[in-house]
């Protein structure tokens, strides 16, 4: 049971105890489990702390939410989550690989008709963009180019930018990530990304789009443009 009097966060105490009821089979696979409204009367806590609980449940892979209709159980144990799968920072530190991002830019734009149509958003609105390249010791080995929902901004004093942007979303900000579109096509590189890159026209580069949606909006809540070059494995890691 929750306990206030505990040094441990009370989403992390109600996240464990949702987490023994799945493992132990009190909701089976595919079952639906009680509302935030349900939760939070049984365990005598506010909405956020439920809703911090369930999305780390669901970031895990334990739950999965139907719009509108409710919460239910995906499985019994642990899945990747979304972080290995959305992330170049997570194989770089599994693989023992020193790196460091540097941020080149970062702003408030009002995307143009050509940039909307890349994003998927419908309409002309403020986003957040974040220009970063990422290097192994003074090899650079990756290009990329980040358009966040405005509401990102307020978060760029607060995190480190320079750090892995996936772990801030779903180990910081705990969103819930209901999507992820992705597209990786390998191309001949364009003058500009030889030079950024430091290869020749010989090296192919991975030209990856990416879009992820959160909880409750219908639009990407982040568009990722990520160039690697094609020789990326053979960079002496």
């Amino acid at each position: 049971m929750i306990n206030r009097n505990k040094h441990i966060p009370l989403y992390i105490q109600l996240k464990e105890e949702l987490l023994k009821k799945i493992k132990e089979g009190i909701w089976d696979v595919e079952a639906q489990i009680p509302t935030e409204k349900e939760l939070m009367e049984d365990y005598r806590i506010g909405r956020a702390t439920v809703r911090e609980a369930l999305s780390l449940l669901v970031n895990e892979g334990y739950l999965y939410k139907k719009q509108g209709i409710g919460t239910f159980v995906a499985r019994k144990y642990p899945s990747l989550g979304f972080e290995p799968l959305i992330s170049l920072t997570y194989p770089l530190e599994a693989m023992g690989v020193n790196h460091v991002n540097q941020i080149l830019d970062k702003k408030t734009i009002i995307p143009d008709k050509h940039m909307l149509g890349a994003m998927k958003w419908k309409k002309t609105r403020p986003c957040f963009y974040l220009e970063r390249m990422r290097y192994k010791e003074n090899t650079p080995i990756a290009m990329e180019e980040s358009y966040f929902d405005e509401s990102f901004k307020k978060y760029e004093n607060i995190y480190d930018l320079t750090g892995s942007l996936a772990r801030i979303l779903v180990k910081d900000l705990k969103v819930t990530i209901k999507k992820v579109e992705q597209v990786i096509v390998p191309r001949v590189p364009t003058e500009e990304e030889r030079d950024k890159l430091k290869i020749d026209d010989s090296t192919l580069v991975f030209d990856l789009e990416r879009w992820i949606y959160i909880e409750e909006d219908t639009e990407p809540f982040y568009y990722l443009k990520f160039i690697i070059p094609g020789n990326f494995y053979n960079l002496n890691f």
